[in-house]
């Protein structure tokens, strides 16, 4: 998988970028004045995340197959968590949760493992989970959330 910017991100979209490819196990690379033939190229025929910006912060996810057929697309307005750039992110499976068109959507685009809401306390102590809900996104790391998008809207194609 892929993740890359739109062509003259801003600071706080490259740090965004870097931190879905690591909380992913993604590659993040920065665009330039790549076009979407040499993305789906540098994809190596994986799915492909680009990040919009919305007034020179990033504003929106764009979710592409391998194929370069946009799937779906999120708009929202991101929040940070202060300790996430001390956080590495562990080298186990990533986990969803969550009901709803966002949660399907993004567990049929990166076939993340499937936790019910009353299993969560299972998982391990060191797991990564995305918990998706209708209005925010949040990504949790050791069991505090690392960073949130608050979600403005989702659209599928």
């Amino acid at each position: 998988m892929l993740i890359t910017s739109s062509r003259k991100p801003s600071a706080k979209t490259r740090t965004l970028c870097k931190l879905l490819s690591r909380f992913t196990a993604g590659r993040c690379i920065n665009r330039g004045k790549m076009g979407m033939q040499e993305l789906l190229d540098f994809a190596q025929g994986g799915p492909l995340i680009v990040i919009g910006e919305y007034h020179g912060n990033p504003g929106e996810l764009s979710f592409y197959d391998e194929t370069g057929k946009l799937l779906f697309s999120l708009r929202f307005a991101d929040r940070y968590s202060q300790e996430i750039d001390s956080f590495w992110f562990p080298d186990v499976e990533l986990a969803l949760t969550g009901h709803g068109e966002i949660s399907d959507a993004l567990e049929s685009f990166f076939h993340f493992q499937r936790i019910e809401g009353d299993k969560i306390d299972q998982l391990p102590s060191r797991s990564t989970l995305i918990a998706a809900g209708e209005k925010d996104i949040d990504f949790i790391g050791d069991g505090k959330s690392l960073f949130k998008l608050s979600i403005r809207g989702f659209k599928k194609y």
